[in-house]
């Protein structure tokens, strides 16, 4: 009980509890808190304001992960072992709490529930093979080649040459291998679209996960339910735009399952911390 009590006296929340005032610790809270803020911001911006994710997102994930650093060097320069082992927590339960979830999702694709693969949706807003905004990977053939959402298909050409004429048989074999104009072109393969995608995934979860160890600390399993399924989810609704009846409620099954990992993981390592 002693352990996870000083493991409280970690957070944010218990710092302004306590009137604690020293930069040491409050500077390396911070910028954790800040990376965990701008890991999934790249998503947003592109959803809801058409800031490309190919642009912004290796930007702010590399910011992210410079910020996380900076924050357990600092911790460690003032001998705050408690706080770097806190990071190190929400890195391990982080990740294992968005594998919980990622077996849900997958299921749900399974089941016909969960129409988009988020992680290949992910890849190709961050190699630019879909255009910013609304889910147009949506819109796309499940090898990221269909049209843009605002562009149309060409007209189909007339068999007819340019002065009437049919073409001849040289020509037809000519044109047979030219991509149509409307595809995307990209030199990255579906695999690599689908690892970045992961990657990304991850990294976000894990970055939730760092928010919420960071604000609230040890504070039992059962608080970090609570933050994924009414702070995180809706945010996440609000920015990938509208769901199923059935996907809202099968989403908000997979984010339970996320919180719940969370929850029991960090609260079991920070016990022992």
């Amino acid at each position: 009980m002693a352990a996870v009590t000083a493991n409280l006296d970690d957070s944010i929340f218990d710092g302004f509890r306590a009137g604690r005032t020293s930069m040491d610790f409050w500077l390396p809270r911070i910028l954790a808190l800040a990376a965990g803020g701008i890991g999934p911001l790249p998503l947003v911006l592109d959803l809801k304001w058409g800031l490309p994710m190919s642009t912004i997102g290796p930007i702010l994930w590399l910011a992210s992960i410079l910020l996380t650093i900076a924050s357990v060097a600092l911790a460690r320069r003032a001998g705050d072992k408690r706080f770097v082992w806190l990071v190190i927590v929400a890195l391990l339960a982080g990740y294992m709490a968005t594998a919980t979830y990622d077996s849900s999702r997958v299921a749900g694709m399974s089941a016909g529930v969960v129409a988009m693969d988020e992680a290949l949706d992910f890849g190709r807003r961050l190699t630019g093979q879909v255009a910013p905004g609304g889910h147009g990977s949506m819109h796309a053939d499940e090898h990221g080649t269909g049209p843009m959402p605002e562009q149309a298909a060409p007209p189909a050409p007339s068999p007819a040459g340019a002065h009437g004429s049919a073409p001849s048989h040289g020509e037809d074999q000519a044109g047979a291998g030219r991509a149509p104009e409307h595809e995307p072109v990209s030199s990255i393969s579906q695999g690599a679209t689908v690892a970045l995608g992961y990657a990304w995934h991850y990294w976000s979860g894990i970055m939730f996960s760092l928010s919420f160890l960071v604000l609230f600390g040890a504070r039992g399993w059962k608080w970090a339910i609570p933050y994924l399924v009414l702070v995180v989810y809706p945010g996440m609704v609000f920015a990938m735009g509208s769901h199923t009846i059935a996907n809202f409620i099968w989403e908000a099954v997979g984010h339970t399952g996320f919180g719940l990992t969370l929850g029991i993981v960090s609260s079991a390592l920070l016990s022992r911390g």
